[in-house]
């Protein structure tokens, strides 16, 4: 055959049965770019992130030092080989006052000068002529503050602040007037800044509820005179041609970690020089002046008496003699939130990336398959006709493989070149309801690995099942080939063996019954595609049960007060006494219970699949143990069955117990944490009474003599639950009633906690969009498939059946029955090996510290089964002209 007369065949091969073309084109582009588009999101994700990073020269290590650090030490941190730039800077945490609520606010000194003349080149970057301003924020409205007082601040924050008002500074860990030179902070702009792109927490901190609510930047004038600095911003040249967080990057950054940390030793001896240089000549001073007073007192004839004076200066010698060198760390973006928090989300596409596409190229295997197995058959003749001419065996599968190969070819190309730009993007703006890392432009970047590897697999899975179909046929003779298949010989199945129900069957069902299990391959692949599928629709669904079940099922069943206050260390017993007597007069509170709350690191002391080799936890110690059942709800999450509580008792909650494979008599370890964030010391270790069910953050609970057994300290118990009635009006009230109160240091509500996290996981509706959707087309494409090529199979039959009389609806109804139980069965069992891969995706999506929810809502079932049945109804209603088309005489004709 001429190569000409070949290439016809294979063009005519398409004409002839085009729908099944289209078919494996479709399947073959969902699959592939559905693979290419999800695996695309994490690593575009990264990417945009940093090009931000880049583009605003945001740090790529920082140093910090427990008592400051001076210029002395800046230039010294310069010299390291490897660091371009390094910029100093002075931050602290405080309380200040938003509306009726106090809460935790990070403020940093900003180069105003430098701030003022840069500018924004694009959504990703900010210019300066500067080399050493880095992290670079983007002015979103007013201006920079000039003097001292003045500040910008988070244009992302979920707690809005407008350009204008005033931020009240009302506490720090230390005294506020020798951290800043005002309290009363005027707001002139707002911006957004590459160092905190998560907006739903800006950090850690001591204070308050332990959380950042608010970030602002002022001028150096607006700290304390002799406020020093506090960090160090550093960044490596060579980290930049990295994507930030990638094994290059961090490579290239830790070479220059190494050499910064081998220098902190002496940089802590310096500022312990520093600052006993400075100590010394201020006690000098004073011992100065102490002495000139002493001499004019004699001169004057007055007795004195110097021994105080003298006791007072020994013991300011003594202190400055025993000051002890500060700890200096060097951190690396892997501890910075949120930093860590963006990269842990990525991650967790690509989880979600490796699994789901699994089942769409199971699926188009399966359409693949059986479409090209209808495809040789219905080619026997021409088949048996080339193998009689001659033709090798190679050469007659090649014309199959061809046509399998530019069926696949196309998809796979189609779908990677539109889904690769369409999914990343639309996940990248779902994303920015919480990160403000700004997205892509178009043409969003395609790795060519994943590229090529997305289209082999869809590609080959496509030719492997060509070639399993057209292998059947071609092992046959000619002879065999050129004659039509013999029926598959008839028999009696299971359910005629039940007597009483065959015979009150009618005819039509019987012959239903007798098609659906005489063609047990046909039934099997579709029952199989089906059921891929309706698995496919309720993995969507059911993530957003599990994810949005989060909120609803730890804030109100578990967590039930909803005020926290938080009293300073030492408060006096008055001060807790008016703290709780406001809580009942104002807010008409219940559940009212005296806590210790520490936050600190853990671990199990077995494997662990945490993602840090210590988790961050919420250690609670209720004053009373009995108490704390008004307040947390401690049970066993499969059971229900709720947990003792007692003065020795200590609870973990579940998701830390599955990070460590921690049970109930297993031991854990909890580490106090340094400035920073560091373990320090060996840990305690205490043994496990219990695992409780939580979905929101880690927690420890301890019993007071547990605690103190273990800690070898009394709990202090600063912190009070309670549970407020009469909603926000009634909750302000009472937050500005205890503002009001001695000791009191924050108050905060869970409301604001709430709305937090519902505008954190409104993202999840986007995504869940996007795998619902990619699944109901995937559907629509199998189903319209498999019905096309059940009625091609059967046209011989049905147009038997128009010859006997057959009404159109009585034949409509014989073929559709019979689709629609196999629809009603896939279904069916679509809905268990969807329950089964949702648990199994959601337990691959879930980072450290959340606990998604383990159950399908019952809905979500309906709603998954009936969409399936509605894609299975349109594809029968399409079908129905089809039937009507049937030529009973051509359809009669016998094969010679």
């Amino acid at each position: 055959m001429a190569r000409s007369a070949y290439m016809t065949e294979l063009v005519r091969s398409v004409r002839g049965s085009l729908g099944r073309f289209l078919a494996i084109m479709c399947i073959v582009a969902l699959g592939c770019g559905f693979y290419a588009g999800l695996r695309m999101c994490g690593p575009d994700m990264r990417a945009a992130a940093d090009r931000w990073y880049d583009g605003s020269a945001l740090w790529d290590l920082r140093v910090v030092s427990t008592k400051g650090l001076s210029d002395a030490q800046v230039e010294r941190l310069s010299k390291v080989k490897g660091v371009s730039q390094v910029m100093a800077s002075r931050t602290a945490d405080v309380v200040c006052k938003l509306g009726s609520d106090q809460v935790a606010v990070r403020v940093t000194s900003v180069d105003a000068d430098a701030a003022r003349k840069s500018k924004a080149t694009s959504a990703y970057a900010v210019s300066s002529s500067k080399g050493s301003y880095l992290n670079r924020a983007r002015l979103v409205s007013g201006r920079w503050p000039k003097a001292a007082g003045e500040c910008v601040v988070s244009a992302d924050a979920t707690r809005k602040i407008k350009v204008g008002s005033t931020v009240e500074v009302v506490s720090a860990s230390e005294d506020v007037s020798t951290i800043l030179s005002t309290t009363m902070l005027k707001v002139v702009g707002t911006v957004s800044s590459p160092d905190y792109p998560y907006t739903g927490s800006f950090g850690s901190t001591r204070l308050g509820s332990g959380t950042i609510g608010q970030y602002v930047f002022v001028t150096a004038s607006t700290f304390a005179s002799d406020y020093p600095y506090t960090d160090a911003y550093l960044t490596v040249g060579s980290a930049r041609a990295a994507v930030s967080g990638s094994s290059a990057y961090e490579s290239a950054v830790d070479k220059v970690k190494d050499r910064v940390e081998k220098i902190e030793g002496s940089l802590a001896a310096d500022r312990l020089a520093e600052l006993k240089s400075q100590a010394q000549s201020r006690l000098d001073a004073q011992v100065a002046a102490a002495q000139a007073a002493a001499a004019q007192a004699a001169s004057a004839g007055a007795s004195t008496d110097l021994s105080a004076a003298q006791q007072q200066l020994a013991a300011a010698q003594e202190q400055v003699d025993s000051m002890a060198a500060p700890d200096v760390y060097t951190l690396d973006r892997s501890q910075s939130e949120g930093a860590t928090t963006y990269e842990a989300d990525t991650e967790r596409l690509d989880r979600i990336a490796t699994v789901f596409p699994a089942m769409f190229f199971l699926v188009a295997a399966l359409v693949a398959l059986t479409t090209m197995t209808r495809i040789v058959d219905d080619d026997r003749q021409r088949i048996g006709t080339h193998k009689a001419l001659g033709y090798g065996k190679g050469r007659i599968a090649a014309m199959y493989l061809g046509y399998a190969l530019l069926a696949s070819g196309l998809g796979a190309v189609l779908g990677i070149c539109v889904l690769t730009q369409v999914l990343p993007r639309i996940v990248m703006d779902a994303y920015s309801v919480i990160y403000v890392v700004p997205t892509l432009e178009f043409p969003l970047p395609v790795d060519v690995g994943t590229a090529l590897a997305a289209g082999g697999l869809g590609v080959g899975v496509t030719l492997a099942s060509t070639l399993v179909a057209v292998a059947a046929s071609l092992a046959e003779v000619p002879a065999a080939l050129l004659r039509p298949r013999a029926p598959k010989a008839g028999k009696r199945i299971l359910l005629e063996r039940v007597r009483p129900l065959w015979r009150r069957l009618s005819f039509s069902w019987k012959v239903t019954f007798r098609n659906l299990f005489r063609y047990k391959r046909r039934l099997l692949m579709t029952l199989a595609g089906i059921a891929g599928c309706s698995a496919l629709l309720l993995v969507g669904f059911g993530l957003h049960d599990s994810i949005w079940d989060i909120i609803d099922r730890q804030f109100g069943p578990i967590v039930r007060y909803n005020a926290t206050v938080t009293l300073a260390d030492g408060a006096a017993q008055a001060d807790v006494d008016s703290a709780i007597a406001c809580l009942r007069s104002k807010g008409d509170a219940t559940g009212i219970v005296r806590v210790h709350t520490d936050t600190m690191l853990a671990r199990g002391t077995g494997s662990s699949s945490a993602a840090t080799d210590k988790t961050r936890v919420s250690v609670v110690v209720p004053q009373t143990a009995s108490k704390l059942a008004s307040a947390v709800t401690l049970r066993d999450r499969t059971s229900g069955a709720a947990i003792a509580f007692g003065q020795d008792s200590v609870v973990v909650t579940e998701k830390l117990a599955s990070l460590y494979g921690i049970r109930a008599g297993d031991t854990i370890v909890l580490y106090r944490q340094d400035d920073v964030g560091n373990a320090t010391g060996k840990g305690v270790r205490l043994k496990v009474d219990a695992v409780a069910e939580n979905y929101v953050g880690n927690y420890v609970y301890v019993g007071r003599r547990a605690w103190r057994r273990a800690m070898g300290a009394t709990p202090s118990f600063s912190t009070v639950y309670a549970r407020v009635t009469g909603g926000s009006k009634a909750e302000s009230r009472t937050s500005d009633a205890l503002h009001d109160i001695a000791g009191v240091s924050t108050v905060s509500f869970t409301r604001q906690t709430i709305s937090t996290y519902r505008h954190t996981l409104s993202v999840v509706d986007m995504v869940v969009v996007v795998l619902i959707v990619s699944a109901g087309a995937l559907a629509f494409i199998v189903l319209y498939n498999l019905t096309n090529i059940n009625v091609s199979e059967r046209v011989r039959e049905i147009a038997s059946l128009r010859v006997l009389g057959f009404t159109r609806r009585e034949v409509h109804a014989y073929v559709y029955r019979e689709i629609a139980i196999i629809a009603l069965l896939g279904d069916a069992l679509g809905m268990l090996l969807g329950s089964w891969l949702e648990r199994f995706v959601i337990t691959t999506a879930e980072v450290d510290y959340v606990m998604f929810g383990r159950e399908i809502h019952p809905l979500s079932f309906a709603f998954a089964f009936a969409l399936a049945m509605a894609f299975t109804v349109a594809i029968l209603l399409l079908m129905r002209p089809r039937l009507d088309r049937v030529d009973m005489v051509e359809s009669l004709k016998s094969v010679d």
